[in-house]
């Protein structure tokens, strides 16, 4: 199994490659990254793909246009010839509709018109739903948490986020969220404090309502587990892993975590750390917005495995993250994905 971990500025694009049962080649991207992330990287990546194999899975995690706005601008590029991509996952806001027993109206669809045709209303336009309707390659479920894997060429996936709760959090104010402005300050303001000290700061969730709609998955076969978190809320992702069993003294082990909401602090959490297994973590992100990675959720991470491998797919910020002491007290390692191709093998 091989894990790319694109360089996607602030979001996240995620591509798992894999050998189904009978040795064939299998790709799954999860996410696109932001609007300039394809152009920038996810399309060369695809180009490559696209002379041999296919996607035989997109997943759209959320609608946080650090994660959706890769895909839109995929959608939006006619040239691109989509049957490569085999199915689509993705919980869209009139899908919320249907199962919240609601009426659907156009208005909740993702727009894709081309910048010069924004003045478009979504009646005339083009929406990221009716394509995929289209193509043919939606099958509209609703993807939420649950204890029952799917099943994918030889693989596994087991849901473990979003859940009914979050969903219809993210439901009922679709309107409000699909367009909301978030913070870009690039500000990161606990760099300079060591990670002795950090660790004793109270943990807060994060509450956005997009990101407690973020799917999370464990994908796992015969080459190794990986615990992809999107930028799910830790409670939920807490719940999942405690409904199939796992605990501080039963852990789930993975190869590879990729850790939430680009370690924001809000979204790792020293509970759900306590009932996973690892060694290897990555941090998804430029450094440019949000004011994100917090170097806060790094050092829980830390602190719970001080052996641990840190994974960046950005080394400007990652090579002004620690201090000396932090190294001195403990033994942790950071690895450039650069170095790698973006590539983690298991």
């Amino acid at each position: 199994m091989k894990i790319k971990f694109l360089q996607a500025f602030n979001g996240d694009s995620i591509l798992v490659s894999f050998k189904d049962i009978k040795g064939k080649n299998r790709n799954i991207l999860i996410d696109g990254g932001t609007p300039r992330t394809y152009q920038r990287f996810l399309k060369a990546e695809l180009d490559n793909l696209f002379e041999r194999e296919c996607i035989d899975l997109l997943i759209v995690t959320h609608i946080d246009d650090d994660h959706i706005g890769g895909i839109k601008e995929l959608y939006q590029d006619t040239k691109f010839d989509r049957s490569f991509i085999k199915e689509v996952w993705f919980n869209s806001g009139n899908l919320l509709s249907d199962y919240f027993k609601e009426d659907r109206d156009k208005t909740r669809e993702v727009n894709i018109i081309m910048d010069d045709q924004t003045d478009m209303s979504v009646d005339q336009g083009i929406t990221l739903e009716n394509s995929l309707i289209k193509e043919g390659k939606w099958k509209q479920t609703l993807i939420k948490v649950s204890e029952e894997p799917f099943l994918i060429y030889g693989s596994r996936i087991t849901i473990l986020s979003p859940s009914e709760i979050g969903l219809k959090k993210l439901h009922k104010k679709w309107e409000t969220e699909i367009d909301k402005k978030v913070n870009m300050s690039n500000e990161h303001d606990d760099f300079l404090t060591p990670i002795s000290e950090l660790v004793e700061r109270n943990f807060t969730q994060d509450r956005a309502v997009p990101n407690g709609s973020s799917i999370a998955i464990l994908f796992e076969n015969t080459e190794g587990k990986a615990l992809l978190l999107g930028d799910s809320h830790p409670s939920v992702v807490i719940d999942s892993l405690k409904k199939l069993g796992y605990s501080d003294q039963n852990k789930l082990k993975v190869d590879v975590v990729k850790v939430s909401h680009h370690a924001s602090k809000g979204n790792t959490k020293k509970e759900l750390l306590s009932l996973i297994e690892c060694e290897k973590y990555v941090i998804s992100t430029d450094g440019s917005k949000h004011g994100l990675p917090d170097k806060e959720a790094i050092a829980r991470i830390i602190e719970h495995n001080p052996n641990c491998k840190l994974y960046f797919n950005y080394d400007d910020y990652s090579n002004n993250l620690f201090l000396t002491e932090d190294f001195e007290k403990f033994k942790f390692e950071i690895c450039s994905l650069s170095q790698m191709n973006y590539t983690i093998e298991l």
